[in-house]
């Protein structure tokens, strides 16, 4: 089994998640006693947070680079950002650290193509929606990224950053988030991709009639798949 190292942190509430759902992902296919090899760096998420009202992507990836570095130092075997955000810049973090990265994107993009979906929402916060992060992933292979009017963006990015990252989980905002994702059919979308780690704990495949794709745990099986891959 290879050493998984998480970049965390961002925010500690869906981290939390990431190290119990690896873990039970790897006794789930173990049984017993077994539990997944873990090193992990989590990061004070407040000093990320200015860094990226601030647009100073240069920084963020430096510090994501050094602690990533730290981690293999460390013996990591794979490395897994767990925020769907700083994927924005997961590609240099893995060529300048020199380890394989899970991307969650791209693991999203598999799944969604499992259903042969062609035409999906994004969800997640301004930066991770702004960004080319999923369409320029998702339009290599024809599948079509529909974001949020401005006016539903501001609301969702408020309320990952006022509330879910706080831990608050409203039904006042679980039924905003509902009312914006089935608005969206009315485009023909098919699916919803919750790109932010944190909205799976407001809303899940329960609420919805269409389907949802959780990145973090799709994120967690490509992780885990790639562990246990010798």
């Amino acid at each position: 089994m290879k050493t998984i190292g998480l970049l965390g942190g961002m925010s500690w509430e869906s981290t939390l998640e990431y190290y119990r759902l690896i873990n039970l992902e790897v006794k789930n296919r173990f049984g017993g006693s077994h539990s997944a090899k873990i090193l992990m760096y989590s990061f004070d998420y407040h000093e990320l947070e200015l860094l990226l009202e601030q647009d100073r992507w240069d920084e963020i990836t430096k510090l994501l680079v050094y602690h990533g570095k730290k981690l293999k130092e460390s013996g990591a075997d794979v490395l897994v950002i767990c925020a769907n955000t700083m994927h924005i810049v997961a590609n240099e973090v893995e060529k300048q650290v020199g380890l394989p990265l899970i991307h969650i994107a791209k693991a999203t993009l598999n799944e969604v193509q499992n259903l042969g979906l062609k035409k999906v929402l994004l969800i997640g916060t301004m930066y991770t929606m702004k960004s080319t992060l999923y369409p320029d992933i998702f339009s290599d292979q024809d599948v079509s990224i529909i974001t949020p009017d401005t006016r539903d963006q501001a609301l969702i990015h408020r309320t990952i950053y006022k509330e879910l990252i706080l831990g608050i989980f409203s039904n006042e905002s679980k039924e905003n988030f509902i009312e914006i994702i089935n608005k969206s059919k009315l485009m023909g979308v098919q699916g919803v991709i919750l790109g932010c780690t944190e909205i799976p704990m407001l809303i899940q495949q329960q609420d919805l009639d269409i389907p949802l794709f959780n990145t973090m745990k799709v994120h967690v099986k490509a992780a885990v798949d790639f562990a246990l891959n010798d």
